[in-house]
């Protein structure tokens, strides 16, 4: 069979029935949304056996009715700017297409019901070390916005609220939050404080991470957004 070339970064790609995956990129969808080219070569490489139709004809309606794809380049950037007015799922759709190891677990159709918080924990319980860096990566693309009171809240309270209570991870989070005083910032000033620093305070307590705890509680005195006491 020819091979099928990935429209963002042109990569071979998997052809699976109706969907094409790119495995260098993480990037995937319909068939028709391949170039007209590449869906040329599959109706030429299609037999009866397969019972697979491509329309080649490439129109404006077409266009209208594939879903847009987004590079990770583009995904980083709305994360960055935090606009995520073209794909809701930017979060997400960015740690599929920078962890594309981790998201070969599901197929296309299971990551596409899947949103942020569900795709983090799901990956904790496989694999807790990368589910961590998928964290720190949206906390740091997202970094100058987590002074937001809407942006913090919608990340620590949302996307990654599920994935802090995690008991997966805890202890690998701890062991981070010792050393990385950037993610420990990130967590414990922003301007979103609730139910993920409280748990993780109890956890230092509980694990006798008491130097940890008191760093923690130093950063959470400093912040500058109204907090309730958590000790």
């Amino acid at each position: 069979m020819a091979t099928i070339r990935c429209p963002h970064c042109g990569n071979p790609v998997m052809i699976r029935g109706s969907q094409w995956e790119c495995g260098y990129c993480g990037d995937f969808g319909s068939i028709s949304s391949l170039h007209p080219s590449e869906k040329a070569k599959l109706m030429q490489a299609a037999t009866p056996s397969l019972q697979l139709t491509i329309t080649v004809t490439d129109t404006s309606d077409d266009e209208e009715e594939t879903p847009r794809r987004f590079s990770r380049s583009e995904l980083e950037d709305m994360v960055r700017q935090w606009d995520l007015s073209e794909n809701e799922q930017a979060c997400r759709d960015l740690l599929i297409a920078a962890f594309p190891e981790a998201a070969s677990r599901w197929s296309v159709e299971e990551l596409s019901e899947m949103d942020t918080s569900e795709f983090l924990v799901e990956t904790a319980e496989h694999d807790p070390e990368t589910a961590i860096q998928m964290m720190k990566l949206l906390l740091d693309t997202a970094e100058s916005h987590l002074q937001d009171p809407e942006v913090a809240e919608f990340l620590l309270g949302n996307e990654l609220y599920d994935l802090c209570l995690s008991g997966y991870i805890r202890p690998r989070l701890l062991k981070h939050l010792k050393s990385d005083d950037r993610l420990a910032r990130q967590l414990f000033q922003s301007a979103y404080v609730d139910s993920p620093q409280e748990d993780i305070l109890l956890s230092c307590a509980q694990l006798g991470e008491e130097d940890l705890r008191q760093k923690l509680l130093d950063l959470l005195a400093g912040n500058p957004f109204p907090h309730d006491e958590l000790r």
